[in-house]
């Protein structure tokens, strides 16, 4: 199947609208073509006359890397994408591109290889993590985190990792409490804990309540049982495995991060810077690019990183006290649509907008990594969808 590959090189914002490169099959021959002036006019005329509706049942016979390209071309065209996209289905990529800025300031277009700050997708490396440690018999699910924490009094032995894991816990959110400042810690967000925690917002596994804190104690006790830093973990158990280059997770502690290049956040229609300025991880505070998440997602298929059997059970909704389902699992929200189980994470903070979707059965994923406070994702994404299944869609509208 022919991959719609498309970037920009360092330096220079290339417009997508002109020319489009294929990669045909595995030899990766570029074959560049462009859009005549004849079709352009029959776009237009299509648009003019026949309605959003009967224009995307015309490109419905369009290959679906052309009508993926002509979604993303309405939102580039209309300053609301800004960011790396790309899609895959049975497992092969078939469209990727790059659109806009990497740092607007100082001229630097985005590349493929460019790093997003990935907000909470960093949760489902952070189950991983903890899977694996289970895996190798150093942690259960069951176990109550006030091993772990015993500052916590009488919380830690009420909570256990699987609360965590789930967003059932009870713990306050430390975003909700207003301690989400810029440059503060995992250790500073846990010292606020110890001397500021009164009683939990419900008892353990009463309610879902999703919780960032949650997952800063998760990479924690990765570092507790694992007795090397959370960085460290994910690099030797996940990155460097996978040969994940441009993925890492932003701690100081961690040589040479600050000197690394990567995506600037940025305000709606980038305007105003909108960067990332956390120390945070475990919840969040990682960054990542297009091909190294493709790699981890085709690596949970395999058992490269953890069992089968075992993301079956983190791909299970929620069970909570009273019976009652919620569809998260552990670091991925659970769903389904026509073509069986989906698992999805969003992430957003600052000026970053991501979303990370992977149909299980057949293999197709979606990865979209924004930095210009992106509002269409979701609509972005429901229109994708309707494109894997090959189902009608319509255009959006200016």
């Amino acid at each position: 199947m022919n991959h719609y590959h498309i970037q920009n090189k360092r330096g220079k914002n290339t417009s997508s609208s002109r020319f489009v490169n294929f990669i045909v099959n595995k030899k990766r021959t570029f074959v560049s073509c462009v859009v005549t002036c004849n079709q352009i006019k029959l776009i237009i005329f299509l648009a003019l006359v026949s309605g959003p509706l009967a224009w995307a049942q015309q490109s419905l016979r369009l290959p679906k890397q052309e009508q993926i390209h002509q979604l993303i071309r309405f939102y580039e065209e209309e300053r609301q994408f800004n960011g790396n996209i790309l899609i895959a289905e049975n497992g092969k990529v078939i469209y990727e591109n790059s659109i806009g800025w990497e740092n607007k300031f100082s001229g630097d277009a985005l590349t493929l290889e460019t790093p997003f700050y990935l907000a909470s997708i960093a949760k489902s490396f952070t189950s991983v993590a903890i899977i694996q440690l289970h895996e190798q018999g150093k942690l259960d699910y069951n176990q109550k985190i006030g091993i772990y924490f015993p500052e916590l009094d009488n919380f830690g032995n009420r909570i256990t990792i699987k609360h965590l894991l789930n967003h059932t816990s009870g713990l306050p959110d430390y975003f909700k409490l207003g301690w989400a400042e810029p440059g503060v810690t995992n250790a500073q967000i846990y010292s606020k804990l110890i001397n500021n925690l009164k009683s939990l917002d419900f008892k353990p596994g009463n309610k879902y309540s999703y919780n960032n804190t949650g997952y800063l104690l998760l990479a924690l006790i990765v570092e507790k049982v694992s007795g090397v830093p959370y960085f460290k973990f994910v690099n030797d158990n996940i990155s460097e495995p996978l040969e994940m280059e441009n993925t890492w997770v932003h701690d100081l502690r961690n040589p040479g991060v600050l000197q690394k290049s990567r995506a600037i956040g940025y305000n709606k229609k980038m305007k105003k810077e909108d960067d990332y300025h956390l120390l945070t991880w475990g919840d969040g505070g990682m960054y990542s690019t297009l091909e190294d998440l493709f790699l981890f997602d085709k690596a949970l298929y395999t058992g490269a990183l953890v069992s089968v059997e075992s993301l079956e059970e983190a791909y299970t909704e929620t069970e909570l006290n009273n019976g009652a389902k919620k569809d998260y699992g552990y670091g991925w929200v659970i769903g389904n649509n026509i073509n069986g189980k989906v698992v999805s994470h969003t992430g957003g903070l600052a000026g970053f907008r991501n979303y990370f979707e992977r149909q299980i059965e057949v293999k197709n994923t979606i990865i979209i990594l924004t930095n210009n406070s992106n509002e269409d994702i979701s609509k972005i994404r429901n229109t994708l969808v309707k494109i894997l299944d090959g189902r009608p869609y319509e255009m959006p509208k200016n």
